[in-house]
């Protein structure tokens, strides 16, 4: 049978994510995984979103893709693949991963980041053979949203004229750089799905979330409080916010990702009510395969 291979850039339309859907569907009933996640199936369609998706056609269906995003236009991709079960070992899984790398290369990508369901050993292996290594891994934690009492030592708004004290705060938590939180503070304020929260005692701007709305799901995400102030409950009250958040967008839950070896964090989340849901490990290309 003839293979198809072509790229689409992001967004797509309607009919080729419903296709891509439909191989996710397919795989999650023989498999039992489901990767909709991984390959940020949706924000595949929003106009705001850069990437590209390499697609393999069998006839006129979709039996293998390759999902990568630049989230926020750095030349910074993230990536996830799927081939249906039924068309493994015919070396479409390599076909894809060729072509994604000719699409980084005429991007200009200046990094590339592999991800991989915890659970899925095929995809494990098949980053192995393909000259990646195992380079992090994050827990997807999940929490129901509830009309919580917020804390009243914390004050939470959205985000006015505080953003240079807001680029102290995430340059110190995340180790980045002035250029990039302020490419991210840009990006927030271009999507109409992100909401940047400033947490404030006694006007004082002590901590930030952001929340970004997914369907029935509000994800937090930039969470960070000030380096001389943690452990005052900042970040608790900040997780308070975001379940009563979700509650009032009406969203069925609240969902974040945190690297497996954070204890502190996982100790304040799990304290919040968030258990985990998922792990996602990330790889990076070996040097030496290169």
């Amino acid at each position: 049978m003839d293979i198809a291979i072509l790229t689409v850039s992001f967004p797509l339309d309607v009919e080729t994510s419903s296709e891509i859907q439909a191989l996710l569907r397919a795989n999650e009933e023989i498999e039992g995984t489901n990767y909709e996640q991984v390959l940020n199936i949706p924000v595949m369609t929003d106009p705001l979103t850069k990437g590209f998706a390499v697609l393999a056609y069998a006839e006129d269906e979709v039996v293998g893709v390759i999902s990568a995003i630049d989230m926020i236009g750095i030349h910074s991709y993230e990536w996830s693949g799927l081939v249906h079960p039924e068309y493994r070992r015919q070396g479409l899984g390599q076909a894809l991963t060729k072509e994604l790398q000719h699409n980084l290369e005429l991007r200009g990508y200046e990094s590339e980041l592999a991800l991989n369901i915890k659970d899925s050993k095929v995809g494990a292996a098949f980053l192995q053979q393909a000259g990646y290594e195992w380079n992090f891994s994050e827990a997807t934690l999940k929490a129901n949203v509830k009309a919580v009492e917020e804390n009243s030592a914390v004050d939470v708004y959205p985000l006015t004229d505080e953003a240079q004290e807001l680029k102290h705060i995430l340059m110190n938590a995340f180790g980045d750089t002035e250029d990039e939180v302020q490419t991210l503070l840009d990006y927030n304020a271009s999507n109409p799905s992100r909401h940047v929260f400033v947490a404030k005692q006694q006007e004082k701007v002590v901590g930030t979330v952001t929340l970004v709305e997914d369907g029935e799901t509000l994800w937090v995400t930039a969470l960070a409080t000030d380096s001389e102030r943690q452990g005052k409950g900042i970040g608790s009250a900040l997780l308070a916010f975001s379940q009563a958040e979700g509650f009032r967008r009406n969203c069925k839950s609240v969902r974040l990702d945190v690297e497996i070896d954070n204890n502190q964090a996982l100790s304040i989340y799990e304290k919040a009510g968030f258990q985990p849901v998922m792990q996602v490990d990330y790889y990076v290309k070996n040097p030496i395969a290169n």
